[in-house]
């Protein structure tokens, strides 16, 4: 059985983003691939349920330092808990998130020979050929740097809904999707439409009494519409939004409490749905070189 796992010194480092990819890098290159979460808790569950989601692997969860028999021919794609090392014979690759801490180089020093490399997520633009070399000289092997994306870091409206501890108005059945952009709404109707429409993938956020601006982010299918102030809107609002597909959620606070309330929501969101998983392949299949990896693990 061919086994990698994916690991990381500190939680939200990319794990499981990078698991997706490199799941998607031996799929495409003809791998048949199953993910595994391994580990307990909502994290777990969640990663879990993320991996369950996709079509190019076959998925399970486990406790922590277990893993179920695979089939021959079988590629396994582990992530481990945040921190640990968790299978003893398995090839490992490191994840760093944005810079090399000493606890990356700590985790990596400890699996001696099972390293096979690391890749950097979310790296600053200017910053790319700094952390490469820091790999290097670390010895942790860089395979990747990754630089900022912005899909990978956008949270989903799911994420934006329990950030603001918003009450759902209207359910436009899209909780994973991305959103790239905050908007905030103009003070009049006819500017908000050709600028909510140069965004595609948007939240917007508008007072509760400001019902055109409402009618405005829906019909520019905005994926999420943030109505702030407490105040109930229109009921007009809600009836334009059923069968679209704009989420319509209200939130307690003013607009500009409740656009700083969003301010962390980059850099805590995680990875789930299709438009990540592609952008990951994207990020890796020109960097990773699949025969050399398959040889990698199976060494």
């Amino acid at each position: 059985m061919a086994v990698i796992q994916v690991i990381a010194s500190r939680p939200l480092a990319g794990k499981t983003a990078v698991c997706a990819g490199l799941a998607q890098v031996l799929a495409a290159g003809g791998a048949r691939v199953r993910l595994v979460r391994l580990g307990s808790g909502a994290s777990a569950e969640f990663d879990a349920a993320t991996f369950a989601t996709y079509l190019f692997a076959s998925a399970t969860s486990q406790p922590a330092h277990e893993l179920h028999p695979a089939a021959d021919g079988e590629t396994v794609v582990v992530e481990a808990e945040a921190g640990m090392a968790s299978l003893a014979d398995a090839a490992a690759v490191l994840v760093v998130r944005g810079a090399v801490l000493e606890g990356d180089i700590a985790l990596g020093g400890s699996l001696g020979g099972r390293l096979i490399g690391s890749i950097a997520t979310d790296v600053a633009p200017p910053m790319v050929e700094t952390v490469a070399r820091d790999l290097t000289n670390a010895g942790l092997r860089p395979m990747a740097v990754i630089p900022e994306d912005r899909v990978l870091a956008a949270p989903c409206v799911m994420e934006i809904r329990e950030t603001l501890g918003a009450s759902i108005l209207y359910e436009g059945e899209n909780d994973l999707e991305v959103v790239e952009d905050i908007l905030i709404a103009p003070v009049y109707a006819d500017p908000a439409r050709p600028h909510f429409r140069r965004f595609a993938s948007k939240a917007v956020l508008a007072p509760y009494n400001k019902t055109d601006l409402h009618l405005v982010a829906i019909e520019t299918q905005a994926a999420c519409l943030v109505i702030t102030g407490g105040g109930q809107p229109s009921p007009y609002v809600v009836d334009r939004a059923q069968g679209e597909a704009t989420t319509v959620l209200l939130a307690r606070e003013e607009t500009p409490a409740t656009l700083a309330a969003l301010s962390d929501v980059w850099l805590m969101s995680r990875f789930r749905g299709a438009r990540k998983a592609s952008a990951i392949f994207e990020q890796l299949k020109s960097r990773i070189d699949f025969a050399n990896l398959t040889r990698r693990i199976e060494s």
